[in-house]
């Protein structure tokens, strides 16, 4: 969203409610003019990108330390001056991360990278890829409709990879290796990274060879955000032997010892690692969907079943269970990634379990739907509902295609009205006009019906006295154990719950 301050200077607006001022050309050349000043002398790593995963691991490099302790990296982050994305810049220089986490170390590493150690920056000046020994992409790369399945119809959003690729052509060295990061469609690096980079560096003269490699990131923004970047595993591939050297060194300085990243043959096959584990995941979700309708029905409760199950350590252990349904950047898009792949690169293969995995996945809130209806008599026209979590995760203020967006966009079409709580959550970028409480007392005391969405701490400790004369609660995600179940049903309540066909069984969907 972009306003305007009476002097006509454009804001910037922090999902905390905080605005920053877009500063003019010549206030960022000042600015990046003192950032060099302060790298002088200094290996350089600059990080293209500050969303999620950039502002992270731009935070983790810079706080890697060499053989003596002193700082390895002097970084830059990098990021548009835009309404929508200057915000991150501006926080990142006042010290605090642009990304609320309940991990608090990332908040300390951004604090001792900027205020105490003075090795950590953000600008929005692309002059910042000349001072780099590596530059880390970590752009966006998004399909445009994410609820296509059929496969000649899915397209993707290249142009502001593809723009952003070459404005680090435009300005990198010669010697400086490139990193790409971001989640790609299979060939990418080949196809359309490394001869944009050379058509760039050729026509500023530079005719050494171009070190390029790919590492795709397993960034998981929850309670072991730093972790997932310095403490995890990691694949890499390179487009040459010399660039391979370049990354594996590189990697080294911020990833534990014991995390060693894997190198594999190409980029492609880097590429297409990052799409198939992340489609494997989707497709585990959308099994344990249809097991969940059956023991609904049944009577059966699927999460102790689970648990029984992923005893089995390395070979069941990852099942999944029931749930309310699938969000976030990765699980969302990446079929849909790999599918066009497949059809630019292959022409005829067709990924069935995979895009019919995304299609069941994005359809999972409306089983939560009816299962309101059904409690409510079949009619959900004025019914007042409160659904309990927006974020796509526990705990985390994370709201990029949230499952619960489905779900309040099929209710309110049925006329029902609308309130939405996260303690995580502000505002709801992707639907500001849906009505968000930040009052849940409140909220729990002036609702008919309450739908537990998301497993947030908040809500899993409450009491069933927390919310009397509901007519109807429904637990899409385990929120609500049975002892608290009995007592609401014998207060007055009707209750279901996703896999829970044990309160079916029970009668707790009935009157009393």
């Amino acid at each position: 969203m972009q306003s305007a301050q009476p002097n006509g200077t454009s804001l910037s607006h922090a999902p905390d409610g905080t605005s920053h001022a877009i500063p003019t050309a010549a206030q960022t050349a000042a600015h990046f003019a003192e950032i060099t000043l302060l790298a002088a002398g200094r290996p350089v790593v600059v990080v293209q990108g500050l969303g999620f995963v950039g502002s992270a691991v731009a935070a983790v490099i810079a706080d890697a330390r060499d053989g003596v302790g002193k700082p390895r990296w002097f970084v830059i982050g990098v990021d548009r001056a835009t309404p929508g994305s200057w915000w991150k810049i501006a926080l990142i220089n006042e010290g605090r991360a642009p990304i609320a986490s309940p991990d608090p170390e990332f908040d300390r590493l951004v604090a001792r990278g900027v205020l105490q150690r003075r090795n950590l920056f953000a600008t929005a000046s692309e002059e910042a890829y000349a001072l780099a020994e590596v530059i880390v992409v970590d752009v966006h790369l998004d399909v445009l409709d994410r609820c296509v399945t059929v496969p000649d119809a899915i397209e993707l959003n290249l142009a502001g990879f593809e723009a952003a690729v070459r404005a680090v052509g435009r300005h990198m060295r010669g010697d400086a290796l490139v990193l790409v990061e971001t989640t790609v469609p299979i060939g990418t690096c080949e196809r359309s990274v490394l001869p944009a980079l050379q058509s760039e560096r050729l026509a500023r003269g530079i005719s050494e060879p171009l070190q390029l490699a790919h590492a795709y990131e397993r960034v998981m923004p929850g309670p072991r955000y730093i972790d997932s970047i310095r403490r995890f595993w990691r694949s890499f591939s390179a487009i040459d032997a010399a660039s391979a050297v370049r990354a594996k060194e590189f990697l080294a300085t911020f990833i534990d010892q014991e995390f060693a990243p894997v190198e594999l043959a190409d980029t492609a096959s880097t590429e297409l690692a990052k799409l198939l584990e992340n489609s494997y995941r989707a497709a585990n979700i959308a099994f344990i969907h249809e097991w969940t309708l059956l023991a609904e029905k049944i009577g059966i409760n699927l999460w102790a079943v689970v648990d029984s199950i992923r005893v089995r350590k390395g070979t069941h252990d990852n099942l999944r269970y029931p749930g309310f349904g699938v969000g976030g950047y990765c699980l969302t898009k990446d079929s849909l990634l790999a599918q066009w792949s497949a059809t630019q690169l292959c022409k005829t293969n067709v990924l069935a379990v995979t895009l019919e995995a995304l299609r069941i996945n994005h359809d999972m809130p409306l089983h939560t739907l009816d299962l309101v209806r059904e409690l409510a008599g079949g009619s959900i026209s004025g019914l007042r509902l409160l659904v309990c979590g927006i974020s796509y995760l526990p705990n985390v203020a994370d709201t990029r295609n949230s499952p619960t967006e489905l779900f309040v966009d099929a209710s309110t079409a049925e006329g029902a009205d609308v309130t939405v709580h996260d303690p995580c959550v502000r505002q709801w970028p992707e639907r500001p006009a849906v009505r968000l409480s930040v009052d849940l007392h409140k909220a729990l005391h002036c609702s008919d019906a309450i739908v537990f969405a998301v497993p947030h701490n908040t809500y899993k400790q409450l009491a069933p006295s927390d919310f009397p004369g509901a007519r109807a609660i429904i637990d899409a995600n385990n929120v609500l154990n049975d002892s608290a179940a009995r007592s609401l049903h014998a207060a007055g309540s009707r209750l279901a719950g996703v896999g829970k066909g044990h309160w079916r069984k029970a009668g707790y969907h009935l009157k009393r």
